[in-house]
């Protein structure tokens, strides 16, 4: 009797893997997407399809790609590659999805401009482009609350203010952010210049409450512009013995 119950349902269980392997993903989509996902032109099934074009919360992507593992939906998990074109550059990782809406991110991989993140990003008028490379990534609310890894920003320019608006870019050289774990409640990073007008040293932690804060200690090199120094006046502190000037900057998203 024990056995005839085990083959009812390892029968039953390949043929729901069946009918879940050619469930089309355009079906699905309708039915149990949320809603701040936008998907159009969608392809293929539930384990492995595509979509032309995709936005989650103004994050604005084309051509995502997915395949699902099959075996973690038996615990109620969601585990994945995914892969997508942003505006000038790509975004793929592997995406664990918990019960409980928690999201964890391994080998994370991005390479695209600062401009076309402007939209889900508070990146104003900054320009460059942006490498991410990490190791991993925790969200709960889609926030972070762990991190390992490193995101490298290179080229960076912005405007300086002039009497009639905005004037010319500004070139602010190369960055390198890591992320080394959490300390209580918040994710902690180390930031440091990789090259450029100015010479930078310090950190940024991510908290509760969206909120972020960035203590950095700033010098200006000897190729730095006039116009560039002229704006540490005004952004950063008097400067010590070093020649470096206090730097800090508060915010929430």
């Amino acid at each position: 009797m024990t056995n005839r119950y085990a083959w009812v349902a390892l029968g039953l269980g390949a043929y729901i893997a069946f009918a879940l392997s050619t469930f089309p993903a355009a079906a699905a989509y309708r039915w149990f997407a949320p809603a701040e996902l936008r998907l159009v032109g969608i392809e293929g099934t539930v384990w492995s399809g595509r979509a032309a074009l995709a936005s989650v919360e103004n994050f604005a992507m084309r051509d995502l790609r997915w395949s699902i593992d099959a075996l973690p939906l038996l615990i109620g998990r969601v585990n994945g590659r995914v892969r997508a074109s942003l505006g000038e550059g790509f975004v793929e990782s592997i995406v664990k999805l918990s019960p409980s809406g928690d999201v964890e991110l391994t080998d994370l991989r991005m390479s695209t401009s600062l401009a076309s993140l402007a939209s889900a990003l508070p990146v104003g008028d900054i320009r460059g482009q942006l490498a991410v490379m990490l190791e991993r990534l925790e969200l709960r609310d889609g926030w972070p609350v762990d991190a390992a890894g490193q995101v490298r920003l290179a080229r960076l320019s912005a405007p300086t203010f002039a009497p009639s608006g905005r004037g010319s870019p500004v070139p602010l050289g190369d960055y390198e952010l890591t992320f080394v774990g959490t300390e209580g409640d918040q994710v902690v990073a180390s930031l440091r210049d990789a090259g450029g007008p100015l010479e930078v040293a310090g950190r940024v932690t991510l908290g509760d409450g969206r909120r972020y804060r960035l203590d950095a200690r700033v010098a200006p090199r000897a190729d730095a512009s006039p116009e560039l120094v002229r704006a540490l006046d005004f952004i950063a502190g008097e400067p010590g013995p070093d020649g470096k000037r206090p730097f800090e900057l508060t915010g929430s998203l």
